[in-house]
């Protein structure tokens, strides 16, 4: 099953939205001392070998009396195609009915951006979408960006679409672009456990998993359970983010459609060693917003830490 998470925009930048909100209501900020000229470019994402990239110029200028501060406020035209951060951005909230975010960001990599009168700051917002090019070209609608000055509340909000150029180098004729919804990991692969060379105390699993859609993610979890008393996971080789217990993720953050990732597991020995012999289930879900299952289909695989041998 997919697990659950959610984020909010951190409190300052709520604090700051919630003041500029009461400021705007009570008294509007003379013309003269608050005002921005703002340009956002078309988003066009070309293929890659690893899927789409591409990236729309926002050029922000202060052409008001007085320095301000500004931040922007983000919708990402297709589903978990923002990499946030780059500008220090929160994932402020889902969209009800589908799965871009909305984000609360700073026009610079420190969370914003402090403009005196005159000054500009250009920016390039970066999307990634991890599908198979088609030799066709698409389309997919509904992002937006909105500026906010701390003084003059939402200066501008200009909504844009992403294209995606085809594998032949066309933008004409773009078919809309339908994504995955629900997601689609699976275990492909488990080995035997074997002593780890690197610390004789530990057992190695080698796991191959697989994500054969392109439905939004974070990440790809991993759960081993019910493990023997005395076992946990450790970490994993290569080693990256969390183990926790009975749970670890899967290095190499987001997956490619169709991508699979060979990684060990590092666990502790059980305290009795016939415990060893005992089956475990491992079970690999995509990280995510929402309540989503996944299909347990493929997802799960069994085995048991007993070691190895040449015998």
């Amino acid at each position: 099953m997919l697990h659950k998470t959610g984020t909010l925009l951190t409190a300052a930048l709520l604090g700051l939205t919630a003041t500029i909100g009461g400021a705007s209501a009570a008294t509007a900020a003379p013309a003269d001392t608050t005002s921005a000229a703002v340009s956002l470019g078309n988003l066009i994402l070309e293929p890659t070998e690893r899927g789409y990239r591409g990236a729309i110029p926002l050029t922000v200028t202060n052409t008001g009396s007085e320095t301000d501060y500004f931040y922007l406020r983000l919708r990402e035209p297709v589903p978990g195609s923002f990499p946030s951060g780059e500008f220090g951005c929160d994932a402020a909230e889902l969209t009800p009915g589908d799965d871009r975010r909305t984000f609360g960001c700073g026009l610079t990599a420190d969370g914003g951006s402090s403009l005196a009168p005159g000054e500009t700051v250009q920016v390039a917002l970066k999307f990634d979408v991890l599908t198979n090019p088609r030799t066709y070209a698409m389309r997919m609608g509904g992002g937006w960006v909105e500026v906010h000055s701390a003084q003059g509340g939402l200066v501008a909000r200009e909504s844009f679409n992403a294209r995606f150029r085809s594998t032949t180098g066309s933008l004409t004729n773009p078919r809309l672009y339908v994504q995955d919804i629900q997601p689609n990991a699976a275990i492909t692969a488990v080995g035997r456990a074997t002593i780890d060379p690197e610390n004789s105390g530990n057992l190695r699993l080698p796991v191959t998993v697989r994500y054969r859609g392109d439905a939004p993610h974070l990440s790809l979890y991993l759960k081993a359970s019910p493990l023997p008393t005395g076992s946990v996971i450790q970490y994993t080789i290569p080693s990256e983010g969390p183990a926790m217990s009975d749970t670890t993720s899967v290095p190499g953050g987001r997956m490619m459609q169709g991508e699979s990732r060979s990684f060990d597991v590092i666990i502790s020995p059980p305290t009795d060693p016939a415990d060893s012999q005992d089956i475990i289930t491992l079970e690999v879900s995509a990280f995510w917003y929402g309540d989503v299952d996944a299909d347990p289909s493929d997802n799960t695989a069994q085995t048991t830490l007993a070691v190895a041998t040449n015998s």
